[in-house]
């Protein structure tokens, strides 16, 4: 029996939290504290919990749970087998909000680039367009903080059926987590992007090949004819090529550079190059200017895979282009917030992103005295931090400080960031402190980029949670000088 036979008799309105309910229509749940008498519950937990989170729906009055295997070994007249309950759980969700729609979906993955690459094809898409990714939710009209990059099921289904009819279309994230837990199944995307695979996620992942699987899944997301923009210069860009093509959907090799790229069978060639202070798409039929606020050839590849991704909708190239023209500022994504120093915040936390964002402000700043500031958080993936050290050392002034250290020492966290860097190196815990210190270094006409944090708004400890905003403090900067 595949997966979705037992789910296809179930009529259900899916719930993650308590809300008014039609009469007469059970919700599907995915939380055994908000099972009410009637209620259908999904159990999604591993091992032990799982048994305690089935017990406590069941006290709760549920009439049928679906889990992926037996109660205590035994048959059970209330209990519905499947193969995946996550799986599950989103197909019903998505039925019972009446999705897919014909509003198309553009969803982007990756290891970086995912926010930028949102953002743009937002814009793209023009007027009532809606967003979500880690920035946020944007429904066309409005902006609201979101918690999660790929948000749950039932949220994310609840949010694309409010949707008018008159939305263009949907940017959004898929991150290596929500394609794991199977977020995202049930929709189809017309168009996806896949800016590059690096280092992310594997205090989660275990493994970078388990990490790679998941990203793999976007791919089989895609509509028969869909559009799936790949980055010829990723060393995983024929992995995506196949798993597209075996859903049916075009493929684009986008690379950067009119040098070698990695030759994809099948797709169709595009390139950004530069052309004098200006970058260029050529991409079938059509060769326009990408414009381009953001500084490195990286963002001009995310812009130009935003282009690409908006054509996929519907969008002429050119009209994607004149409305990315008009976009709104990216928050904590190289943006330049202060002035002597010029000083930039930057979302920036993997080996590769701070490589990028420094090598993209030494080219648009060449000569400048460049200093980072930047530490690594706590419970996370530790084998990326001496690699972000490394990453550092290119730049002229390395200040180490606080990112989240959560319920790790903070110093024993920046002990193996600094064993990586072999550049001078200068710690400061205080995160404001430590701003004030790299732009002191770098002088009033240096550069500063503020790495790790972006747009988030605090402070992980281990005993407090502390607000913090580096863009608000940088801001606080912009009419400072240096003290130099």
């Amino acid at each position: 029996m595949s997966p979705a036979d037992p789910l296809s008799a179930i009529s259900l309105v899916p719930s993650s939290r308590p809300a008014a309910r039609p009469s007469g229509r059970p919700h599907i749940v995915r939380d055994s504290r908000h099972v009410e008498p009637g209620d259908v519950y999904i159990a999604q937990a591993e091992g032990s919990e799982r048994s305690e989170h089935i017990s406590q729906a069941r006290t709760n009055g549920a009439g049928l749970v679906i889990c992926e295997d037996l109660i205590d070994g035994r048959p059970d007249d209330r209990t519905l087998l499947v193969s995946h309950a996550r799986w599950a759980f989103a197909r019903a969700s998505c039925a019972a909000h009446g999705l897919p729609r014909s509003i198309p979906l553009l969803a982007t993955t990756g290891t970086k680039g995912k926010s930028t690459v949102t953002h743009f094809a937002w814009a793209a898409l023009g007027a009532g367009a809606a967003r979500i990714g880690t920035i946020g939710w944007h429904d066309g009209m409005t902006e609201r903080p979101n918690p999660q990059t790929t948000p749950p099921p039932d949220d994310l289904h609840r949010f694309l059926a409010e949707l008018p009819a008159s939305c263009p279309g949907v940017a959004l994230e898929a991150s290596s987590h929500g394609l794991d837990q199977h977020r995202l199944a049930g929709l189809r995307l017309a168009g996806l992007a896949v800016t590059n695979i690096g280092r992310d996620h594997l205090d989660y992942h275990g493994t970078a090949a388990s990490y790679i699987h998941a990203k793999l899944r976007a791919a089989r997301l895609l509509a028969e004819g869909g559009r799936c923009i790949v980055n010829a210069d990723d060393e995983h860009a024929h992995r995506f090529a196949h798993a597209a093509s075996c859903a049916g959907a075009r493929i684009v090799a986008l690379g950067l550079g009119r040098g070698s790229h990695h030759r994809l069978p099948g797709a169709d060639q595009a390139t950004v190059y530069r052309h004098g202070p200006a970058w260029m798409l050529d991409a079938p039929g059509v060769e326009v200017v990408l414009p381009m606020r953001l500084p490195g050839g990286f963002n001009a590849w995310n812009a130009a895979a935003a282009l690409l991704l908006a054509e996929s909708a519907g969008v002429p190239i050119a009209l994607a282009a004149e409305r990315l023209a008009d976009a709104p500022t990216i928050p904590g994504r190289l943006e330049l917030l202060a002035r002597d120093p010029l000083t930039y915040v930057d979302y920036a936390h993997t080996p590769e992103s701070l490589t990028a964002a420094i090598a993209a402000l030494r080219e648009a700043h060449a000569g400048r005295r460049l200093a980072v500031v930047f530490g690594c958080g706590g419970d996370r993936d530790t084998g990326k931090r001496a690699p972000m050290g490394e990453a550092a050392s290119a730049a002229d002034v390395v200040v180490l400080t606080d990112d989240n250290p959560r319920s790790e020492n903070p110093g024993a966290i920046l002990a193996q960031v600094r064993a990586g860097c072999h550049a001078m190196v200068h710690i400061e815990h205080d995160r404001g402190a430590a701003i004030t210190l790299a732009r002191c270094l770098a002088g009033a006409d240096g550069v500063v980029v503020v790495a790790g944090t972006g747009h988030e708004i605090e402070q992980k400890y281990a005993d407090r949670i502390i607000p913090w905003d580096d863009r608000s403090f940088v801001s606080s900067l912009s009419n400072q000088t240096s003290g130099q």
